[in-house]
């Protein structure tokens, strides 16, 4: 629904008004959202009038392009037994999160990358599609890593709602700095982002270490993510420090992560 709201305003702002008549009837066909979220697959029944619309809104950057693809029904399947396991485990062991994550995220979308591709779509979602959230089905084996990973990108739609009244970072999007969570160069913005979500795994992390409901293997898992979310906060957080203009209300959200990580060094 906010991928056609987009698309309606910006047709609207660009004057392309036989753009927006059609975007505004699918806008007005739209049911309301409903609660719970939904696991659903990119060409999936659900969404087959959206797949091509979430598919070109989430390959919007620039810079880098990430193909997402549609999963065969045994990677579908498989998915869907290791999301539903992994969400269990956050809503025994975190259940702030999960109730959280619920009220961030409307849908959760399956996608697969191009096998060939030298670099991987993990996950990922876009302001434009507030409420969305994209993971490769082909990843997030374990149930410590389902966590980590919707810890990780239900924290950007937290961002998203931060943002709404003014933005986060006064940076340029042509200026570049080195990311915590890349290896290509990226606007502050996305330095940001990736520096505040890599305090809320290093969280979640450590909810779940004292929950109990890991066993030897996990725990040592939750360890190592743990360790290394605590490198990138610190890597990233060099960097925003360094060159972020941050307006009022992104200079409070990361004096919050700063806060909680140094009350836990």
């Amino acid at each position: 629904m906010c991928g056609l709201y987009f698309e309606l305003a910006l047709a609207l702002m660009d004057e392309h008004y036989d753009e927006a008549v059609p975007l505004f009837r699918l806008l007005a066909e739209e049911a309301p959202v409903g609660a719970p979220f939904r696991l659903v697959a990119l060409g999936g029944p659900e969404i087959a009038r959206h797949s091509e619309r979430y598919a070109a809104l989430m390959d919007s950057d620039p810079l880098m392009s990430f193909a997402m693809l549609p999963p065969d029904s045994a990677t579908e399947h498989d998915f869907r037994v290791r999301f539903e396991r992994g969400y269990r485990l956050l809503s025994q062991a975190i259940p702030d999160l999960a109730a959280e994550f619920a009220g961030l995220v409307c849908e959760v979308c399956m996608v697969v990358g191009d096998s060939q591709a030298a670099m991987q779509f993990d996950g990922g979602s876009s302001y434009m599609l507030w409420g969305g959230l994209f993971l490769n089905a082909a990843s997030h084996d374990t149930d410590v890593a389902m966590v980590e990973v919707l810890a990780h990108e239900s924290g950007h739609s937290l961002l998203f709602g931060y943002a709404l009244d003014e933005p986060l970072v006064e940076n340029a999007d042509d200026e570049l700095f080195k990311s915590p969570l890349r290896h290509d160069p990226r606007p502050m913005d996305g330095i940001y982002h990736a520096t505040y979500v890599s305090a809320r795994m290093h969280w979640a992390m450590s909810r779940l270490l004292d929950s109990g409901c890991l066993d030897a293997a996990g725990r040592a898992e939750a360890q190592a993510a743990r360790d290394r979310d605590r490198e990138h906060f610190e890597a990233g957080y060099a960097v925003v420090a360094e060159f972020g203009l941050l307006t009022e209300t992104g200079r409070a959200v990361m004096a919050g992560a700063r806060a909680y990580m140094d009350g836990v060094a």
